[in-house]
């Protein structure tokens, strides 16, 4: 069985028809599945509710917005899959990429989508600024923390349950930073981790703020190097 967790936080507007999308895509391969919506403490919850019921969802709410961080690692908990993906709730990606993980989970432990591959598309409507910006963290990141790493942060990503079991027990983070704790403790562990291109749909809004996120995920790192030093990302199979 396929578990997919979508964290939800008040954006809604794709969700009705990006669920209708995810559940026609695994009735199409005949593959058994759950979807695990989890609301991160949306002022929208009881219309995620009410979507999440109409497709057969299981619903996940927090009751205070905690941070994607928590919200992912309580639907990667709870499912119940042999392979576990988490997408971002506004369903920015073409669905390839999840048949593409699926397929590379039959090889590797960890799969994830990568926007700097050759194949990828996404939309370059990045400002200057942010550009700079992800350019620098991306360097850090993939020199530094998760070797060849160079897109951490393209939400969607893929584990053997086993693993994701195994790493999210680990995970410590619930905003800025995560995505690279989830693969600096995967990497830590000898997870080998395969990169796959993805398209990525145009997106409304974004609520990144270049230097005020940019400082939070430096000081992200900086944690990140310290849990390590205390032994708290050592996984005892």
């Amino acid at each position: 069985m396929i578990s997919i967790v979508l964290p939800v936080y008040n954006e809604i507007t794709r969700l009705d028809d990006g669920l209708a999308a995810l559940t026609g895509f695994f009735n199409d391969l005949k593959t058994d599945h759950e979807l695990i919506v989890v609301d991160d403490g949306s002022a929208l919850g009881p219309q995620i509710k009410l979507i999440a019921a109409h497709h057969n969802c299981l619903y996940i709410r927090n009751e205070q917005n905690a941070g994607k961080g928590v919200a992912v690692k309580r639907g990667v908990l709870a499912a119940k899959g042999d392979h576990i993906l988490f997408m971002d709730g506004d369903f920015p990606f073409h669905l390839s990429i999840v048949q593409a993980i699926i397929d590379e989970l039959q090889r590797e432990v960890v799969a994830i989508g990568d926007r700097t591959l050759p194949g990828s598309r996404f939309p370059d409507t990045l400002s200057r600024s942010r550009k700079w910006g992800s350019r620098i963290l991306s360097w850090i990141i993939s020199n530094f923390y998760v070797k060849g790493i160079r897109d951490s942060q393209c939400g969607i990503k893929g584990f053997r349950a086993h693993t994701a079991k195994s790493v999210f027990d680990k995970v410590t983070f619930s905003r800025f930073a995560f995505d690279v704790e989830v693969l600096f403790i995967a990497r830590k562990n000898n997870y080998h981790i395969a990169r796959l291109p993805v398209h990525v749909y145009p997106q409304a809004t974004t609520s990144v703020k270049v230097l005020k996120d940019g400082f939070s995920m430096l000081w992200g790192l900086a944690r990140i190097t310290i849990n390590d030093l205390t032994g708290k990302y050592r996984i005892d199979e």
